[in-house]
């Protein structure tokens, strides 16, 4: 049923991890079908402090992952990760399971 409304095309930037230097490794970009709803609104980010968010992203179910970035697969999604809307990177502040007896989407709240 969300599938009907999957109407925008962002693009996920998965964080690879780091380099023997330190470095942020290449990411893998991936072309994703969401909704975005680009409205401010309060959330609790993944430390527990209050911030503001710019809109929230309604995509299919992937697995959050916080460990293990260089071997990843490509249904998994992190708050290092980045979303490109409109040709704008932005960071993932909240990720929110939504579901009633399965998991139905991902709510992604973006900076």
């Amino acid at each position: 049923m969300l599938k009907a409304y999957l109407t925008d095309t962002v693009t996920l930037k998965q964080y690879k991890g780091k380099d023997q230097w330190g470095e942020h490794s290449a990411s893998t970009d991936l072309s994703i079908r969401a909704f975005v709803d680009q409205v401010q609104r309060v959330v609790t980010n993944q430390a527990g402090l209050l911030v503001t968010s710019s809109g929230k992203v309604l995509i299919e179910p992937r697995t959050i992952i916080f460990t293990g970035f260089s071997t990843r697969a490509a249904n998994t999604i992190s708050y290092q990760d980045v979303l490109t809307i409109g040709g704008v990177d932005y960071p993932i502040l909240k990720i929110a399971t939504m579901r009633d007896f399965r998991v139905r989407h991902l709510e992604v709240y973006i900076a």
